[in-house]
């Protein structure tokens, strides 16, 4: 047994290591999360985001699991300590840990500054580099306009087609002038010419010339003709709404004539309007802007990011408080006159103004301060988050100094062996109830708790099983195997379960068995403890069960009929024979990519998802009809369907089986169409055979008034209707007369008709009949 002594230093120890572990832990664990997620960023060049992201994660998850490995080590090794008096901390030590703490918090204002700053400048440098590069680019493109024009100015050959024209009437001179200017404007990528009269009319324009020459162009083209020199119109809309620059060329290759105009329209769209949208970084709000000043407003020149529309249309007062393009006409053109202000969304921002060479237009380029704090937010929160790391390792430094100092011996704690074996004694107590073998060992394997259900199964009393191990009541395969697991239980101290087929005095027996570690009061392994239920009859049930599904399976694969289970209007089981009847080579081609409704005809689709709905709420328990379904390759099949309603995995679904009746069904409507053919044709024979009889009964008529008539005139009568005679005629002895042999019955003639004697009605014997000769 263990002395108080003893238990006392075991208590101060663990409280020690569990302090220890967790605080090293979590020191060591944030600061490899710093420290990798940094390196990769340097070397894979990952996004700011992710890195920031990634190292917020992991600093969350160092603190969960402290706080819960704490409260682990605490339950275990520090459950028995009693609550130990600290001290109060000298001023002295509070006065330092309170002076280190504000030096770190002025480390970190002091490196947020920096990093704000760094990032200003760099992003002033980059719209520097912006601006010289879209100044350049608009200024040569001007000048390679203006060269265009001083060719034109210059060019006798335009100039005498021209007088070819209008003072000769050469008309075919008027048609290689316009065929050159042509030539010249798909050539040199202007949009369209207009060829104006020295006085400023319009003499010709290429087809997306303005229809309507505005007056700020005729004035510009007067200004031209006096002066003899190329002018430019500033930016505009015509009447098409497109944006406009105009070079109004006078032709002055002959100075003794009056110059007529040639005035070159340059779409700004085709050039100019991408060259100011593009940015050569990915920025969310860098925007390059063209303007000028007109009159007392601020004239925008080109569509701008937040305003597509606003080219040579959108004004701003010039007294606009604390405009960007006010203070930029305020100050001198330059790259290095950093300018902040607000753009015309009345936005914080940061930019720099150039001006475009022979021109009166500045070039603003800009950027959002916000977009700046953004770039550099990662790297402040960077340093904020390594400083509140490095005041969370001082203060966890002066926790541990200040328990290093408090810290003070530990009460002796109880003897851990009798503690265990009262444990013990409890749990055999309460086990002895139960109808599972409950047993526990020890680190060797040797029984030191064996309950009555276990001694019941292996036929041996508790007494004599207690100090044995599996090798004394198992067969050593069996042995061998109970014990690997119970090793793996106790190694990584964690609850397993796992079946087991052991051999009893009842037989071979299956076993659910529960194990897991044993540990004293400090968290130790000291054996395991392990629950055994007896599932053999479940286990059999379970055989049992299988055997019976693999054969309802294979008799319902191997059926001819169609069986399927729907659920959710949707097929969730169908066999073979349901595939075939649809076309279908595989049952998952139905399973996974047809509802109910894809294979039914649209005429029948109302009707069936009704009668599976009838049957999935229990209105009707089964019912048997018939739709026409919808072959693989489209055409129509007819099938008859039977199915109920059932739970199937809890949950309401209709079962049942299905069969092709195309052939049936086919010969069933040849059979009705036979049938009604010969019934077509009966009515028309009994039609028939009655207009006969009708006809054969007037003659006989006509015939007994024609001997009625004789006998009244006293002459013979021509007729024998003997066969009206209620008497019987004896056709042995009968002779007819010799004025009437040759008018007996031909039994060959079809006119002749069949009567019974004095009845009225048809007979079969025609033999007395005679036809008429009238």
């Amino acid at each position: 047994m263990l002395s108080n002594n003893d238990h006392s230093n075991s208590a101060q120890v663990s409280r020690k290591s569990v302090l220890a572990v967790v605080l090293i832990y979590a020191i060591f664990a944030a600061s490899w999360i710093l420290v990798s997620d940094q390196l990769l960023h340097h070397f894979f060049k990952d996004p700011d985001q992710l890195t920031l992201a990634s190292m917020l994660k992991g600093w969350v998850y160092v603190l969960v699991t402290s706080l819960l490995l704490y409260g682990l080590m605490r339950r275990w090794f520090g459950r028995n300590a009693e609550p130990q008096t600290v001290p109060p901390a000298p001023r002295s030590q509070l006065f330092s840990l309170g002076l280190l703490i504000a030096v770190i918090l002025a480390l970190m204002a002091a490196s947020v500054t920096l990093t704000i700053e760094q990032h200003t400048q760099e992003e002033f440098g980059r719209l520097q580099a912006v601006a010289g590069l879209k100044s350049r680019q608009i200024s040569d493109w001007l000048n390679e306009r203006s060269g265009d024009a001083d060719f034109i100015q210059t060019s006798e050959f335009i100039i005498d087609l021209y007088q070819r024209w209008q003072i000769d009437g050469d008309m075919q001179s008027a048609e290689r002038l316009q065929s050159r200017l042509e030539q010249f404007r798909k050539s040199w990528g202007i949009s369209a010419i207009s060829l104006l009269t020295p006085e400023g009319e319009r003499l010709w324009r290429s087809g997306n010339a303005p229809a309507t020459l505005l007056p700020r162009l005729l004035k510009v083209a007067e200004l031209s003709t006096k002066t003899r020199q190329v002018q430019l119109v500033d930016p505009y809309r015509d009447d098409g709404g497109r944006v406009l620059l105009d070079l109004v060329v006078p032709l002055t290759a002959y100075h003794s004539v009056a110059a007529p105009l040639i005035v070159l329209h340059l779409d700004l769209s085709e050039w100019l309007f991408p060259v100011l949208a593009s940015w050569p970084v990915t920025s969310g709000s860098g925007e390059t802007l063209l303007f000028r000043r007109a009159g007392d407003d601020i004239l925008y020149l080109n569509p701008l990011r937040f305003r597509p529309d606003a080219a040579a249309s959108f004004r701003l007062p010039l007294n606009t408080a604390n405009l960007l393009a006010g203070k930029a006409l305020q100050s001198q053109a330059s790259l290095d006159n950093i300018l902040e202000a607000k753009d015309y969304r009345n936005v914080s921002v940061i930019g720099l103004v150039q001006a475009i060479s022979g021109t009166d237009w500045l070039l603003l380029t800009k950027l959002d301060k916000v977009e700046i704090y953004t770039k550099a937010r990662s790297e402040v929160v960077w340093i904020v988050c390594v400083g509140s790391l490095t005041i969370f390792i001082v203060c966890a430094g002066f926790y541990l100094l200040r328990q290093s100092q408090s810290l003070a011996l530990a009460t002796a704690v109880q003897n851990a062996q009798a503690e265990r074996l009262r444990a013990l004694d409890l749990l055999a107590a309460i086990s002895d109830l139960s109808v599972d073998a409950i047993f526990a060992k020890d680190l060797q394997g040797r029984y030191i708790l064996f309950n009555t259900a276990a001694a019941n199964f292996v036929g041996k009393p508790v007494e004599e099983v207690l100090g044995l191990d599996d090798t004394a009541i198992f067969p050593l395969e069996q042995a061998e195997q109970l014990r690997d697991f119970g090793r793996r239980v106790m190694a990584e101290n964690i609850t397993l379960t796992n079946e087991e087929t052991l051999d009893t005095q009842h037989g071979p027996r299956v076993f659910l068995a529960i194990k897991g570690p044993l540990c004293d009061a400090h968290g130790k392994v000291i054996g395991l403890f392990g629950i055994s239920r007896d599932i053999t009859e479940r286990k059999q049930a379970e055989l049992e069960l299988r055997e019976s599904e693999a054969r309802f399976r294979g008799l319902v694969e191997q059926s001819l009929a169609g069986i399927y289970i729907i659920q959710d209007a949707r097929f969730v089981y169908v066999n073979p024979g349901f595939a075939a009847i649809f076309g279908y080579q595989r049952t998952a081609d139905i399973i996974d990519g047809k509802l109910v409704a894809d294979l039914v005809c649209p005429q029948d689709r109302q009707m069936v998802l009704e009668n599976l709905r009838r049957r999935i709420d229990g209105e009707v328990e089964d019912i048997n009809y018939c739709f026409e379904g919808i072959h693989r390759d489209g055409h129509g099949i007819d099938v008859e369907v039977h199915g109920r309603g059932f739970t199937y995995q809890s949950r309401p679904a209709v079962i049942g089986f299905i069969l092709d009746i195309s052939a049936r069904k086919a010969a069933e409507d040849q059979l009705n169409l036979q049938a009604a053919e010969l019934k077509a044709r009966n009515d028309e024979l009994e039609r028939f055979n009655r207009a006969m009889v009708g006809r054969e009964l007037d003659m006989v008529n006509l015939k007994q008034q024609v001997n009625d008539l004789s006998a009244e005139l006293g002459r013979q009568p021509p007729y024998a209707l003997t066969f009206l005679s209620t008497q019987p005629i004896n056709a042995a002895s009968h002779e007819p007369d010799e004025g009437h042999a040759g008018s007996g019955l031909d039994p060959l003639n079809s006119n002749q008709v069949p009567v019974t004697h004095g009845s009225g009605l048809i007979s079969g014997d025609t033999s007395a009949v005679e036809e008429d000769s009238l």
